[in-house]
């Protein structure tokens, strides 16, 4: 009885002692900023309020597209890494959770003694004797979270798994927009690589007709050479994007986990996409709600906050007890015997009195550490709202540069023409013919870089505002 006393008393102490601290951890996670408006601020008329989820790899119209976001994610190395981390953070999680219930182990051992009785006339004249000793029982241990540090521990473990799924999300939505963007990129290189070949022929066919007029004496030195060179040069155009497509090919069998070769055994598409009216939701607050970096760094704002309150709550005294049933017996098949059971119960009631100053650097550290994650959750938010905006704005000026080049195209293509025309009627010099030409497929080339780029921006954007890729995923 009075050991259950003791055990009661222990109980009303540390029940008074945890009311008059208090540990309650911040519940809620502050606001990255307070002046968020309520519309970006690069929003254009040619950019339309989408309530709907969008899964934008289908907004490009590619099946193939797909499947190589769908064999990236189940391919990658890096992300397969990723994932396995992913699940230890989980099971770290159900570790420390672990420490909120009581503990039981099962054990059994044996010895075996002498002792040395000399001086003792004992009657057979002995001077030594043997024994044995077994014991078996349940032990069991639990530390009473009567304030909630343990609760405390668990919840900050927890929110550290739910920031590494967050993170892996986020990994997984970063490498679908590199499998798109390098998508694009072996598209473009593809039609730089023809029409860097259309470029090296017409300039091949040039130089051969100047070459022809010069043996004849009917041309001078100087546009035999300046055909020369323009065919050359053209010759290592085309080369140097058969070496762009290769690295870009190279680049996307990378992503997708397999060995770099630089061939494909699958038909790319062989055109940039269309692209349609651009729907994203409309608010900053979206991307707070749909980017895994934010939310990952808003977790781990909240898992600081636990960590700090279960540094204050060092501070307060540990409540365990421990005890359970068992046997001891002199012989090993008398351990089950009722005759030789055994129990225990104990508890113990620990308060730090003089840890060197360790308890109180501890609270200032996980305070620091909080200041920090709310910081960093202010950069992160802060970086995302700088990148959407300055994509929604190239957005509208890709857009704009598209329509000017395709137009300086049309435009060059014709004064192509007419300046090779005049060249051949002797009404112009070869200088200026060439050089029409030149400009002619640099405007076919930078049309074509431009559109990649447009491609490229609208899937930065859909990563900017944390839209999925796609709606089925493996």
């Amino acid at each position: 009885m009075k050991l259950f006393s003791f055990i009661l008393y222990l109980f009303v102490l540390a029940f008074l002692i945890s009311g008059c601290v208090s540990h309650q951890p911040d519940k809620k996670s502050p606001k990255p900023f307070e002046d968020i408006p309520d519309r970006w601020a690069s929003w254009d008329t040619n950019i339309s309020d989408s309530k709907k989820q969008i899964f934008w790899a289908d907004t490009f119209n590619d099946p193939l597209l797909s499947e190589a976001i769908r064999t990236a994610w189940s391919g990658n190395p890096l992300l397969i890494s990723q994932a396995e981390q992913t699940l230890a953070r989980g099971e770290e999680a159900v570790i420390i959770g672990a420490n909120l219930s009581p503990q039981a182990n099962l054990g059994v051992s044996g010895s075996r003694s002498k002792r040395n009785l000399i001086g003792f006339n004992l009657p057979n004249g002995s001077t030594s004797f043997t024994s044995n000793s077994f014991n078996a029982g349940l032990n069991i241990g639990w530390e009473i979270d009567l304030w909630g540090k343990l609760k405390s521990q668990k919840e900050s473990a927890k929110k550290q798994f739910e920031r590494a799924s967050q993170d892996y999300e986020g990994a997984r939505l970063s490498i679908a927009g590199q499998v798109a963007k390098t998508w694009f990129e072996i598209i473009e290189n593809q039609q730089q690589t023809i029409l860097a070949r259309q470029t090296m022929e017409i300039f091949g066919t040039n130089q051969s007709f100047v070459a022809k007029r010069f043996q004849k004496g009917l041309a001078t030195s100087l546009e035999n050479d300046l055909a020369t060179s323009a065919f050359a040069s053209a010759q290592a155009s085309h080369s140097m994007r058969l070496r762009e497509k290769s690295q870009s090919i190279r680049n996307l069998q990378s992503l997708l986990g397999v060995y770099p070769d630089g061939e494909v055994d699958w038909n790319v598409s062989q055109a940039l996409p269309k692209l349609s009216l651009l729907a994203l939701p409309s608010t900053p607050t979206a991307a707070l709600e749909n980017r895994p970096d934010i939310i990952s760094s808003r977790l781990q704002l909240e898992a600081s906050g636990f960590d700090l309150s279960a540094s204050r709550l060092n501070r307060l005294p540990s409540l365990s007890i421990t005890g359970g049933p068992g046997s001891r017996a002199e012989n090993f098949e008398d351990l089950l015997d009722n005759q030789f059971q055994t129990w225990e119960v104990g508890g113990s009631l620990t308060q730090p009195l003089f840890q060197g100053g360790r308890i109180k650097a501890q609270i200032r550290r996980a305070d620091a550490l909080k200041q920090s994650s709310l910081a960093n959750y202010r950069a992160t938010a802060l970086r995302a709202f700088t990148e959407v905006e300055n994509l929604l704005f190239n957005e509208t000026r890709l857009q704009a540069e598209e329509a000017y080049l395709k137009t300086a195209s049309t435009a060059a293509k014709s004064a192509a023409q007419i300046s090779w025309d005049r060249y051949q009627s002797g009404l112009q010099d070869i200088f200026d013919a060439l050089d029409s030409q030149r400009r002619f497929f640099d405007s076919e080339s930078s049309l074509l870089n431009i559109r990649k780029q447009r491609a490229i921006n609208r899937v930065n954007l859909f990563l900017g505002i944390g839209l999925p890729a796609l709606q089925t995923e493996p």
